[in-house]
């Protein structure tokens, strides 16, 4: 606020003596009056004109001889606003030059504040009122002893102390109602102005009470203050007029209501009035019911049928009890006509007769057309989107009169929106009197709610004069979504593969992506922490393992590879809370910035991307919502919401068989980032995962572990971050061990077993020894065949040869054993003693004995020793 000059007023001295001879004296200035007539007080109240600086009421309160400062100090009003202004200013004080502000209350919007002194109180930032328009509201400020009490409607809206080193209130000052003074009594700005009607200022050098204060809100007192009264001292009035009202129509409601003179059925006129945040009116009164079908008249040519008007009145819930269909209230004053209504439980709805005024019962569904009243709703204003306005207050408009016999939608802050006699529609700016934008509508009965393509007649907004646009015009919330046609649907019904807009449009334009301009995709986002890498969140999850080929040594399978990242440049509409939902359409994916991904190490280079998806995970809260939005999406900024690039591959890697079959497998994927540098992206061991959820028991392997660790590759210079993705398989061999291992092992114990054969059955430990090594050398290459072709040997073929080895030892020991020299012995018999006579064994025995006791089982242990050691040393 600004400082201002002192400009002297001059009071009727007859008001003043008037006043002290039926006040008595200047403390006691209550009137108890029925009825009383009071003035208002009217300034710039024609809409279509522009706001000026010269209106005002100013009075000079030193001729009241206050000389002292007061310490408690009331003041208490009624305002009625039209319109709105930037700073709709109440009351101004100034008591000097350097002390303009010495009080000055204003309302900005909802929030009303005010200068002490000319100190700011920040202390009440919750002090705030209703935003309603053409309804009188009553304000007191009381201020006792560096306390404040700030009253709307008899109820306590601020309370607290002043934040002020000068407390007491100099009541010998300029007074200016409806108008903030820059120097003393003048220095006006249209922008701090009041446009409406004002009454029964007063002001106290007391505090009233809170009861005092109830009193005048209830308007069954009419009170006079002992400083000044607007009622009793002789004001100056600028371009301001005045008449008398009765002080009880303060507090009457007045009914807001217009009619659309369209012919409609019920369920359209409905429609209608709901399209434009308003309810379908039902008059209260005989009164108001005669002064509703007045003004109906003067649409008699459109609204050219007898029965002319709806009623907003139904029974259809309890027959004979008449309530609102806007609020479900009882409306005991009827305006039925003699023989009505007649009806009983087939006719529930109400229209008006064109000749009296009268109402008629009537079937709710009858397809009967009539012109429709609609009444305001002040808790859903309209709004006019897609502009560049700063306030909320600004975007919001109501249906208020008619022009061109179409009512007009008036903006709080001065724009109009009408009909023209050439059957378009403008927006007309009345601070510069000028049309801004303009619109044709396909049908004459059309009004411009809902989204439409406006013409620019005068630059706006930063958009040049010619520039088609689009607005949008409804009294949807916030949390709703304007469909094409004016109805609003909640926002989270937006983008859900349904059709719930009777148009369809809410699933037009659906996209979860806004790329602002400058955005290149090549580049990574940055990391908030200046130079370090960005780290990416990645898991891997094995999703099956396609096959496992021993002959051909190659591990096949199938993984998804999740990398998780934010861009906090980019914005993201209408999350939906299950990411799957939230998938980038093909064309969205080429716009971000995404991981390109290498597999420097796989098999045969045979890397397959089967699929690639990315998402949008919802991880914060929603953006408030932008007033000016069209579209009216639910926004999430880019720190909001992870991108999700998930990647589904299939490959191979490569195996070694020396150890088998009791072999663990260790594949190795690493995933690499395409032409990025370390020092940008990177990932990190700590934020990587391995994820395998299937069957760990595989026909032929075991998943035993599987991790993720993060490396690089490169030189020094250039380095690249890389994901080494790492699992291993244990074979199961216990199959293998009874299908190959055991069967040897019997078969070695067979042709061993040859050794004990006595020597002259030399045909029988051939024949046993030879089937033997055919059997095994059979079963060998039948393993054989089941095994890759390999330049190494394998364990298992170890174990063959030192079976086949055995055996060809034992055959060979037969065939030498059998060739021996065999001598000749001399058996000694003697008749007379019982001696055992024993008789020497020969080479062969000895042989055999030598093998079956030494020379076979310490190669068995040996070679066991040897060949079970470099397994266990494998594990």
């Amino acid at each position: 606020m600004s400082r201002l000059p002192h400009t002297p007023a001059y009071p009727n001295m007859l008001w003043v003596i008037v006043a002290l001879l039926l006040t008595g004296n200047r403390s006691w200035s209550w009137m108890a009056v029925e009825g009383t007539q009071v003035t208002v007080f009217s300034m710039q109240e024609d809409l279509w004109m522009s706001s000026r600086a010269d209106p005002m009421i100013r009075y000079n309160l030193s001729q009241k001889g206050v000389d002292e400062p007061a310490w408690d100090v009331s003041l208490c009003y009624w305002v009625k606003p039209v319109s709105l202004a930037s700073f709709e200013v109440h009351v101004s004080l100034a008591e000097s030059s350097i002390n303009t502000d010495a009080l000055a209350i204003y309302r900005r919007e909802e929030k009303v504040s005010f200068f002490h002194n000319g100190k700011y109180q920040f202390m009440f930032p919750n002090f705030t009122t209703e935003l309603g328009l053409h309804q009188w509201a009553h304000y007191c400020h009381i201020f006792s002893s560096g306390n404040y009490q700030g009253y709307v409607g008899g109820e306590v809206r601020a309370d607290g102390h002043l934040d002020t080193p000068t407390v007491p209130l100099s009541l010998n000052s300029s007074l200016v109602l409806g108008q903030e003074q820059d120097i003393v009594g003048g220095g006006f700005d249209k922008t701090q102005i009041l446009r409406g009607q004002l009454a029964q200022a007063n002001i106290w050098n007391r505090s009233l009470s809170k009861e005092e204060v109830q009193l005048l809100a209830s308007c069954n007192e009419v009170a006079y203050g002992n400083i000044f009264s607007s009622e009793m001292d002789d004001v100056e009035l600028v371009d301001v007029t005045k008449h008398m009202i009765d002080s009880k129509s303060l507090c009457k409601k007045t009914d807001e209501y217009v009619i659309f003179p369209e012919m409609r059925n019920l369920a359209e006129s409905m429609l209608m009035c709901h399209r434009v945040g308003y309810h379908i009116y039902a008059p209260e009164t005989h009164d108001a019911n005669i002064e509703l079908h007045a003004i109906s008249r003067r649409f008699s040519d459109p609204c050219h049928s007898n029965y002319h008007l709806w009623v907003g009145l139904t029974d259809e819930a309890n027959e004979d009890v008449w309530r609102k269909i806007s609020d479900n209230t009882t409306v005991k004053n009827l305006s039925f006509a003699f023989d009505q209504p007649n009806g009983k439980r087939e006719e529930n709805c109400i229209f008006m007769s064109l000749i009296d005024g009268l109402w008629s019962d009537t079937q709710c569904n009858r397809n009967w057309k009539s012109c429709v009243p609609c009444s305001k709703n002040v808790n859903r204003p309209l709004r006019l989107r897609g502009l560049c306005m700063a306030k909320e207050s600004e975007t919001m408009y109501e249906v208020l009169g008619y022009r061109a016999d179409k009512p007009y939608f008036h903006g709080y802050y001065g724009m109009m929106i009408f009909r023209t006699d050439g059957g378009s529609w403008e927006m007309f700016d009345t601070e510069t009197n000028e049309t801004v934008a303009a619109v044709s509508l396909v049908h004459r009965d059309d009004y411009p709610m809902g989204r439409h393509e406006w013409t620019l007649n005068s630059s706006i907004c930063s958009h040049p004069k010619g520039t088609t646009i689009e607005l949008g015009l409804s009294p949807c919330y916030d949390t709703e979504f304007m469909c094409s046609n004016g109805d609003c649907i909640n926002k989270t019904l937006r983008c859900n593969t349904r059709d719930d807009c009777s148009d369809l449009s809410d699933e037009y334009g659906c996209t979860l992506l806004h790329v602002p301009e400058g955005y290149r995709a090549e580049r990574p986002p940055e990391n908030q922490v200046v130079e370090q890498a960005i780290e990416l969140v990645t898991k891997i999850e094995i999703l099956r393992f396609v096959k496992i080929s021993d002959v051909n040594r190659v591990v096949s399978l199938e993984l998804t590879v999740d990398i998780r990242w934010e861009d906090p440049r980019l914005k993201y509409l209408n999350l939906k809370n299950i990411f799957e939902w939230n998938k980038l359409t093909n064309q969205e994916k080429e716009k971000v910035w995404k991981p390109k991904l290498e597999f420097p190490n796989v098999y045969d280079g045979n890397v397959r991307m089967l699929k690639e998806d990315v998402y949008l995970d919802k991880t914060g809260e929603a953006m408030e919502p932008d007033l000016n939005d069209v579209n009216m999406n639910i926004v999430y900024a880019g720190s909001s919401a992870t991108l999700i690039q998930q990647q589904h591959y299939s490959f191979a890697c490569t195996f070694n068989v020396f150890y088998y079959p009791f072999d663990t497998q260790r594949c190795s994927v690493l995933v690499q980032l395409s032409s990025l540098r370390q020092e940008v992206v990177s990932f990190v061991t700590e934020k990587a995962s391995v994820v395998y959820l299937e069957d760990k028991q595989l026909p032929s392997y075991t998943v035993v572990n599987y991790r993720a660790t993060a490396t690089h590759r490169g030189s020094n210079a250039t380095k690249y971050s890389v994901l080494m993705v790492e699992f291993e398989l244990a074979r199961r061999w216990t199959v293998i061990v009874m299908s190959v291992y055991l069967p040897t092992a019997m078969l070695m114990v067979i042709g061993y077993s040859t050794l004990f054969v006595k020597v002259s059955l030399l045909q029988v430990r051939l024949i046993v020894s030879l089937t033997t090594l055919l059997v095994l050398y059979t079963l060998f290459n039948n393993t054989s065949d089941a095994l890759p072709p390999t330049a190494y040997i394998k364990m298992i073929d170890v174990w063959f040869f030192f079976c086949i080895f055995l055996l060809f030892f034992v055959i060979i020991s037969h065939v030498v054993v059998e060739h021996l020299e065999t001598r000749d012995h001399i058996i000694k018999v003697n008749p007379f003693t019982r001696a055992k006579i024993t008789t020497p064994s020969s080479l062969p025995d000895r042989v055999l004995i030598i093998l079956r006791l030494y020379v076979v089982p310490v190669s068995v242990v040996i070679f066991s020793a040897v060949y079970w050691s470099l397994f266990f040393n494998y594990k």
